[in-house]
């Protein structure tokens, strides 16, 4: 595929060795029909849902729950230090 417009779609090939050696066969999936919810709604929201329950956390959310995480330490040091600026007044 895609060696006729003179390129090589190498994820392409990749998918097709992997489907002659059988490994489509080992997904739980295999051969059963789609479930409703996944044709049902918008895509993005259905891999938000499927990403959010195999633990997959978007990189957004990782940053701003380490933030939340730091704050309060944040806040104590800015405290600490200006306390510490009072004093040399």
């Amino acid at each position: 595929m895609g060696k006729e417009h003179g390129y090589v779609n190498w994820m392409d090939q990749i998918f097709k060795e992997y489907e002659r050696e059988g490994g489509l066969k080992n997904n739980p999936g295999f051969g059963k029909p789609l479930p409703e919810s996944a044709l049902s709604g918008n895509i993005y929201d259905n891999f938000l849902t499927k990403a959010k329950d195999a633990g997959f956390l978007p990189l957004w959310i990782k940053w701003q729950k380490e933030i939340r995480e730091e704050l309060p330490e944040l806040v104590r040091l800015k405290k600490m230090n200006g306390t510490e600026s009072e004093l040399m007044k």
